[in-house]
C-alpha cells in the first residue's frame, strides 16, 4: 500500500515537472520575425515582447529597390518563425521561393494584409503605389492586426500579451491621427499643395492632407517628362506648391541630383522625410520626425514671405519652426546616442 502511494506520488511529480517544463520551453521560445524595411519593422517593434526577435533584411543606407539577396542574407532567413514583407520588392519574391516553408505576411492583389484591407493609392499612370504603403496610419494598424494573428498562431501562449500590446498600438495611432490633425489645423497646412520626388512620398503627403501638385519620379528609372518638369517648376515659381517633399529613397536615386538645383532655381524649401527608417525609431518616433521636417519647411516659406512683406517675422512662423526643430533635434540625437552606445 505505502509502496504504490509512493509510486504515485512520484509519477504525479514527474507529470507536473513536465508539464512546467513544457510552459517554460513555450515561455523562453524565440520568435524570429524578418522584415523587408526599417519602417515596416517599426510598427512590430511595437507590438513585440521579449521573446520576438526583429531582424530586417536590409541595411541600413542601403538603397532597397535594388537590393540583393546574399547568401549570408539567406543563411540568416533560415531561422524566420515569419517573414513580413512590402510585397513589391524583387528581392522578397525570391527569398519567398528559396524558402517556401516559412510563412509570409505581405500585401496582395486585392490589397489584403493577411485578412485586413489596406487603402493604396494610385499613381499618375493608374498603377497602384507599393511603395511605403505602411507609413499611412489607418494601414499601419491593419498591419498591426495581421501580424498579431500571426505571432498569437506562432506563439499562443503569449495571446493574451500581444492584444494587448495591439491595443495600445491602436491607442497610439488614434492620438497620432489627432495629432496630425490639429497640427494641419494650427498651421493652416491642410490641402496644401507640394512636389513630391518619389512614390512613397505620396502616402505622407495623404496622412497629412496635402495634395499633390505633382510627382518628380513614379518610380525606380520612371523621371517626368520634360512638358511635366516645367509644369512642376511654374507652380514652384509662383508659390502653387509650398514646398518639396523628398526623402531618404530620393536621396539614392538619380532623382536626388536633381531637387537641389530644383529647390535653389525656384527658391522652394524641401523637406526630408524618412521613408526606411532606422531601427532605432518606433512607428510613432517616425511619424513624429515627418510632421517635424515637413512644418520646419514650410515655416521656412512663411518666415520668408513675412519678412519681405512686412519686415518682420511672425511670431506664429517662430513658433511652429522651433517645436519643428524639436522634434527633429530630439529624434536625430536619440539615434546619435543610441549608435554611439552600440559602437
Amino acid at each position: 500500500m505505502f509502496k504504490s502511494t509512493l509510486t504515485l506520488i512520484l509519477v504525479l511529480v514527474l507529470l507536473v515537472m513536465l508539464s512546467l517544463t513544457g510552459i517554460l520551453e513555450a515561455q523562453e521560445h524565440k520568435v524570429v520575425v524578418m522584415v523587408s524595411i526599417d519602417s515596416l519593422a517599426a510598427i512590430i517593434r511595437d507590438l513585440s515582447l521579449d521573446n520576438v526577435e526583429i531582424v530586417t533584411l536590409i541595411p541600413e543606407g542601403a538603397e532597397p529597390h535594388s537590393y540583393q539577396v546574399s547568401p549570408e542574407t539567406l543563411e540568416e532567413a533560415r531561422k524566420a518563425d515569419l517573414f513580413v514583407f512590402t510585397g513589391h520588392l524583387v528581392f522578397e519574391k525570391k527569398l519567398a521561393s528559396l524558402l517556401p516553408e516559412i510563412p509570409v505576411l505581405q500585401i496582395d492583389e486585392e490589397n489584403y494584409f493577411g485578412k485586413y484591407k489596406l487603402e493604396t493609392l494610385e499613381l499618375p499612370d493608374g498603377r497602384r503605389n507599393l511603395h511605403a504603403y505602411w507609413l499611412y496610419p489607418d494601414n499601419a494598424l491593419a498591419i498591426a492586426k495581421a501580424v498579431v494573428d500571426k505571432l498569437i498562431e506562432i506563439d499562443p501562449v503569449n495571446a493574451e500579451k500581444y492584444l494587448k500590446k495591439l491595443e495600445e498600438f491602436k491607442d497610439k495611432v488614434r492620438r497620432i491621427k489627432q495629432y496630425i490633425t490639429k497640427i494641419a489645423e494650427f498651421y493652416g497646412v491642410k490641402n496644401m499643395s507640394v512636389i513630391i520626388t518619389f512614390p512613397g512620398e505620396q502616402y505622407v503627403a495623404y496622412t497629412m492632407g496635402f495634395t499633390i501638385a505633382g510627382m518628380l519620379s513614379k518610380g525606380e528609372g520612371v523621371f517626368a517628362s520634360g512638358a511635366e518638369l516645367s509644369e512642376i517648376k511654374s507652380k514652384l515659381e509662383k508659390g502653387y506648391a509650398k514646398i518639396i517633399m523628398a526623402s531618404d529613397v530620393s536621396r539614392m536615386l538619380n532623382v536626388g541630383k536633381f531637387i537641389e538645383d530644383l529647390s535653389r532655381e525656384t527658391k522652394t524649401p524641401i523637406a526630408y522625410v524618412r521613408l526606411i527608417g532606422s531601427k532605432d525609431l518606433t512607428y510613432s518616433d517616425l511619424l513624429m520626425y515627418n510632421i517635424g521636417v515637413i512644418i520646419g519647411a514650410f515655416s521656412s516659406t512663411t518666415m520668408g514671405k513675412s519678412a519681405v512683406q512686412s519686415r518682420t517675422i511672425l511670431p506664429t512662423a517662430i513658433y511652429a519652426l522651433i517645436a519643428s526643430l524639436v522634434i527633429v533635434i530630439a529624434v536625430e540625437s536619440y539615434l546619435l546616442y543610441v549608435r554611439s552606445k552600440y559602437r
